[in-house]
């Protein structure tokens, strides 16, 4: 198992320093890009493969266990998903002529990629929350360059505020961390500080006063870095400003990461603060996200910008299902945030396809799109009713699951009040994209850029959805990962 680890975290670097540095030819620039984005993931898989869900893998490190593991694939399939559909994007990038000159630095781009799936990783496989916290960091850095590739007066103020906004909700994240840390000296002194494992199995011993306060500013840091109301105002410039296949992976991969190092958090903090306070802040926040996100959707008109609300609202879906923390709920945002990954990854690349076909970010002026470019209104479409919710794509399991687990518990209000929010969303998406569809063409597009790998690779994560969303129960082996990793976070 250790080798499987050390491949997914040298590999990663050495092409990164090699595409920074080593000056060459675009074409075996892709080829590095894509052989080394290849092994990590092989490895990824035979991890997997060799995983017993129910013995997490231990070392002096790494720690390894059902739901690092199911972040870890998530994360793993949009690397590679991005990988293989980069060289045709910034190809058509510079053809279109969205990006020029110094703008497209290809080794530049892929050493940012690698380094920023790499720092992903750590935090997944560390077992020290306080490294978990370094490694979170790491990952605002390098993205933030991501952000900022195009070097436009809009991508350096989206990542002015990226920056920002995340630097001060990781502070406050760190301060809930100094607190726990402070609980533990109390409770069990300075051996093993930090460690993961070895607070789970003493987290009831901790003072509940220090936890719960540890517990609020841990929620709005970590919330921060995945998007979440009132510290979400970096996410829709960021996600609009960077380039398509990086939004995808800011919405899709580092949210799942961010929400991921929250829940182990709390996991940390639910024998002492509770389950019932935890459970009514997070789904306070739940709905504040979501709400937030209803006006913006129903008055857009950047594609893009439209995607990073639509993000929002499956944040605000994943925390409370978070917070009503029943196996149940567990599972469906185990299974939303799969399902969430890839779909909007889709969508992010086909936003990013839209633009470049018909030159403007702006809806309004976008029509047509089933008679002049059926393949790039084809999977809009799919992924527009998939991300919404409708069969038989993954979310719309996930988010029936989530909600008939709040209704279950007795959170009635916060059900319904989603309930209306979700509705507003759905109305505003849908009469932005079907205009984009099927309206009389203002512009004339450069025709269907889409290729046959992009194809391909969008396909298979529309697949993936349809298949985990609606087929687990029939999985063995992915039921049992979930059903271990349900029982981690509900501890």
């Amino acid at each position: 198992m250790l080798e499987y680890i050390l491949i997914m975290l040298c590999l990663p670097p050495i092409c990164a320093i090699i595409c920074a540095v080593g000056h060459l030819p675009n074409g075996l620039l892709h080829w590095l890009h894509r052989l080394t984005t290849t092994c990590v993931c092989g490895s990824v898989a035979m991890l997997a493969y060799k995983f017993d869900p129910a013995k997490p893998f231990m070392s002096d490190y790494f720690y390894v266990d059902a739901l690092s593991l199911w972040i870890i694939i998530i994360i793993a399939t949009l690397y590679m998903a991005a990988t293989w559909t980069a060289r045709s994007y910034l190809s058509r990038e510079e053809r279109c002529g969205i990006l020029k000159g110094e703008q497209l630095q290809n080794g530049r781009y892929f050493a940012l990629m690698q380094l920023f799936c790499w720092t992903m990783f750590i935090v997944l496989l560390v077992n020290n929350l306080g490294l978990m916290w370094v490694a979170i960091e790491a990952t605002t850095l390098i993205s933030a360059l991501l952000i900022s590739y195009k070097f436009t007066s809009q991508a350096l103020e989206a990542t002015w505020k990226y920056v920002m906004v995340c630097t001060v909700g990781i502070c406050l994240a760190l301060l809930g961390t100094l607190i726990l840390y402070y609980a533990e000296i109390q409770a069990l002194g300075s051996k093993n500080a930090l460690n993961w494992l070895y607070l789970f199995e003493n987290a009831q011993v901790l003072d509940p006063s220090l936890t719960k306060l540890a517990m609020l500013f841990i929620i709005i840091g970590y919330g921060t870095k995945a998007g979440m109301a009132p510290m979400h105002t970096w996410l829709p410039d960021a996600y609009a400003e960077a380039p398509s296949l990086t939004s995808g992976m800011l919405s899709g991969a580092l949210c799942s990461c961010a929400l991921y190092v929250l829940i182990r958090n709390l996991v940390i903090l639910l024998p002492t603060a509770g389950a019932v306070m935890m459970g009514n802040m997070l789904m306070f926040f739940a709905v504040l996200t979501v709400a937030i996100a209803v006006p913006f959707v129903v008055v857009q008109r950047d594609v893009k910008r439209i995607l990073a609300y639509s993000s929002m609202e499956n944040i605000g879906i994943m925390v409370a299902g978070i917070g009503v923390f029943t196996a149940a709920s567990l599972k469906g945002v185990m299974l939303h945030m799969y399902s969430h990954a890839m779909i909007k990854f889709v969508l992010f690349f086909i936003a990013g396809t839209i633009i470049q076909e018909f030159q403007t970010r702006n809806m309004m002026r976008i029509r047509g799109m089933m008679n002049d470019v059926p393949a790039t209104a084809t999977f809009w479409l799919t992924g527009i009713l998939g991300i919404l919710g409708l069969p038989p794509l993954g979310l719309f399991f996930s988010k029936f699951q989530i909600l008939g687990a709040m209704f279950s518990e007795g959170h009635w209000l916060a059900g319904c009040a989603l309930l209306i929010l979700l509705t507003g969303v759905l109305i505003g998406i849908l009469y932005h994209g079907m205009r984009m569809l099927c309206d009389r063409t203002h512009i004339k597009p450069l025709g269907d850029l889409i290729t046959f790998t992009d194809t391909f690779a969008l396909m298979t994560l529309l697949l993936l959805t349809c298949v985990v969303g609606a087929g687990f129960a029939n999985m063995p082996w992915l039921n049992n990962l979930l059903d271990h990793a349900v029982r981690i976070i509900g501890g």
